[in-house]
C-alpha cells in the first residue's frame, strides 16, 4: 500500500474513532449514513464496505464495543472500559487550564466527567479553579460551541457580530453581521476557535468567546472542496502550524533567511514540516505560507540580526518600520 493510502487510512480511522467515542458518551447509537455524512468533509468519500471494515477493526482494537442492531437499524456504540483516576486527572487538568469557559462552567464540566467516569464529584480542594485565567463572559461559551457545531452538522452558514476587549476592559463590537461558513472547531493554546470561510477563497478563524448576537441562517455553507480542492481533506495540524500564534491576518508566502543556530526555534514554532533550504553558508532560508500579522513581525524581530526578511516586500517594509520605531523609543 502506498504511503498516501496509509495516511488516508490512518486519518479515516482516527476521525471515525473520535466520532464514535463521542457517540459512546451521548446517544450511543448511529447509522452508517450518519457516519458517512459526518466524516465526508474531514476524510472525503469512501464506499460503505470500507466503513464496514473500519467498524469491525475498531471494535477489535479499541476500547469501544461496536455492534449493529437490527431493531434500531443502527450501530450501538459503548465503551469497554472506564477512565482510570490518573487518566481522568490529566483530562481534568487540561479543562482547568482552558481559558475559554467560566469558573462555574469549568467546575460543572469537571463534576460531570468525574460522575461519567464512575467516580464521585470532585472533592473540595481536589482541583483549584480559583485564580486561574478564565476568559469566559456572560454569554455561555458552551452554548456557542453547541450552536456552531450544530451549524457544521447541518451545513448551514451562521451570522454573528465579532467583539474584542477595549482599554476599559469591556468588549466592544468591531465587526457586525459576519456571514460565515463554519467547518471545524479547534482548541489551540487554551483557547477555542472555529475555522470557516468569510469572504474570498481562503479560510478564516474566530475566537469563540468573542462572537456575539449569533443566529442561524438557511443559507448553505460553501463546500469545503471549493477551498481545498475536490477529494482533499482539511489538515488541522497544518493549518495551526502556519500561524505562529492564532490571530487575524492573511496567509501569504514568506521567505526569511536565518542563521543556522536559529533552526531549533523555527522548528519549535512552525514544526518540522516547514519548508527550508540549506544555503551552505551557515544560513538557511524559510520559504512557506504563514499568517502575516503583527505577531509574526514581533517574532522575526526577536531574532535580531539572525533573521532577514526577503519577501514579500510589504512585509519586509513592515518589519523595518517596526524596528525603526523601536529604536526611536530609546
Amino acid at each position: 500500500m502506498a504511503t498516501t493510502d496509509l495516511d488516508a487510512t490512518r486519518n479515516r480511522l482516527l476521525e471515525l474513532y473520535k466520532l464514535l467515542e463521542g457517540i459512546s458518551i451521548t446517544t450511543k447509537k448511529i447509522t452508517l449514513n450518519q457516519i458517512m455524512d459526518s466524516l465526508e468533509f474531514k476524510v472525503g468519500s469512501f464506499e460503505r464496505r470500507t466503513y464496514y471494515r473500519d467498524l469491525s477493526l475498531l471494535n477489535e482494537i479499541t476500547n469501544l464495543s461496536i455492534s449493529f442492531s437490527n431493531r434500531l437499524k443502527a450501530y450501538k456504540v459503548e465503551r469497554k472500559e472506564e477512565l482510570s483516576q490518573s487518566e481522568l486527572t490529566i483530562i481534568i487538568n487540561a479543562i482547568l487550564s482552558a481559558r475559554f469557559d467560566t469558573e462555574s462552567e469549568t467546575k460543572s464540566l469537571a463534576d460531570k466527567l468525574h460522575t461519567f467516569a464512575g467516580y464521585s464529584k470532585m472533592p473540595s480542594g481536589k482541583h483549584h479553579i480559583e485564580n486561574r485565567v478564565k476568559l469566559g463572559d456572560t454569554q455561555d461559551t458552551l452554548d456557542k460551541i453547541d450552536f456552531i457545531q450544530n451549524a457544521i452538522d447541518e451545513k448551514r452558514k451562521i451570522l454573528f457580530d465579532y467583539q474584542k476587549y477595549n482599554l476599559t476592559k469591556n468588549y466592544e463590537i468591531i465587526r457586525r453581521d459576519c456571514l460565515v461558513s463554519p467547518y471545524r472547531i479547534l482548541w489551540h493554546n487554551d483557547k477555542m476557535y472555529f475555522v470557516g470561510n468569510f469572504e474570498g477563497s481562503g479560510f478564516s478563524h474566530y475566537r469563540i468567546e468573542r462572537i456575539c448576537n449569533y443566529r442561524e441562517t438557511e443559507e448553505r455553507i460553501k463546500p469545503i472542496s471549493e477551498i481545498i480542492g475536490y477529494g482533499q481533506t482539511f489538515d488541522e495540524a497544518e493549518y495551526l502550524r502556519k500561524m505562529i500564534e492564532v490571530s487575524s491576518g492573511e496567509v501569504e508566502r514568506v521567505v526569511i533567511k536565518f542563521q543556522n543556530e536559529e533552526l531549533g526555534e523555527v522548528f519549535d514554532v512552525l514544526g518540522k514540516r516547514v519548508c527550508i533550504k540549506d544555503n551552505k553558508d551557515g544560513t538557511f532560508t524559510l520559504d512557506d505560507s504563514v499568517v502575516v500579522n503583527k505577531k509574526l513581525i514581533r517574532w522575526v524581530l526577536g531574532f535580531g540580526d539572525s533573521a532577514e526578511v526577503i519577501m514579500p516586500e510589504k512585509f519586509r517594509g513592515e518589519v523595518a518600520n517596526e524596528l525603526k520605531s523601536a529604536c526611536n523609543i530609546y
